[in-house]
């Protein structure tokens, strides 16, 4: 109920985000919560980590594996479980090329204000649909939006997850352009930055081709900065 809510955050002494647009979170502005929430890895360490949310979405999933592999990157993918079910050999591709997978939600939804039973099912059908694709379980988790919710978090918790947030924003879901898109990471990366950038679009098909082309850029720049990519567990040192 919003009542119940409402005096969950207010105890909490957290602060709500409006999930109206993904907002970047900067290293500057959020501290991690341990076991709780994460925005960012080791300032100290030039260590980084790509995340890709709302897939899988083919044929742009594959064309994505396809470019981590040939730059010998292993990324972080939080998955839709509506497109897990749609799309299940992706998935499989994603494990068997040693990435790692998270949890995003059943039908991306924005949870702020959910009851608890919403969004317990939301993580719990993703988890269903993710096991059933590829034998396993994940205890990462994204919400939708990127909004910042204690209620949202405790339950995720609960249940086991952490929630990975981000510190970069491509804001590939714009689709500004290809040179746009490696803008908005290459000059706000930093030691320790994770970094958003999607391969899907809710739980419905999207063009994400502008990603697919953006991303081997991305990643020659960086390398050329000296930065390390790594699955998310490895930045956070949660493995």
């Amino acid at each position: 109920m919003p009542s119940v809510r409402y005096i969950f955050l207010i105890v909490s002494g957290l602060i709500l985000v409006c999930p109206a647009a993904p907002v970047r979170a900067d290293l500057n502005k959020h501290k991690n919560k341990p076991g709780i929430v994460y925005w960012h890895g080791d300032p100290l360490q030039n260590k980084i980590a790509l995340t890709f949310d709302d897939g899988p979405n083919e044929p742009y999933t594959s064309q994505i594996l396809k470019v981590l592999h040939e730059n010998g990157v292993k990324a972080t993918f939080f998955l839709v479980g509506k497109n897990v079910e749609t799309f299940p050999d992706s998935v499989k591709a994603e494990v068997a090329a040693g990435h790692v997978i998270g949890n995003h939600t059943y039908t991306h939804p924005d949870l702020i204000f959910r009851t608890k039973s919403r969004i317990v099912g939301q993580l719990e059908k993703t988890e269903a649909a993710i096991y059933k694709a590829v034998g396993l379980s994940t205890y990462l988790f994204r919400p939708p939006f990127g909004a910042d919710d204690p209620f949202t978090f405790h339950e995720s918790r609960r249940l086991g997850y952490i929630a990975v947030k981000w510190s970069v924003s491509s804001r590939d879901w714009e689709r500004p352009g290809v040179d746009k898109i490696v803008k908005n990471v290459v000059i706000r990366v930093r030691n320790g930055s994770i970094i958003l950038m999607h391969d899907g679009m809710g739980y419905r098909r999207g063009d994400r081709s502008q990603t697919v082309k953006a991303l081997p850029i991305i990643i020659r720049e960086l390398k050329k900065r000296g930065f390390e990519f790594v699955t998310v567990p490895e930045l956070l040192n949660l493995n």
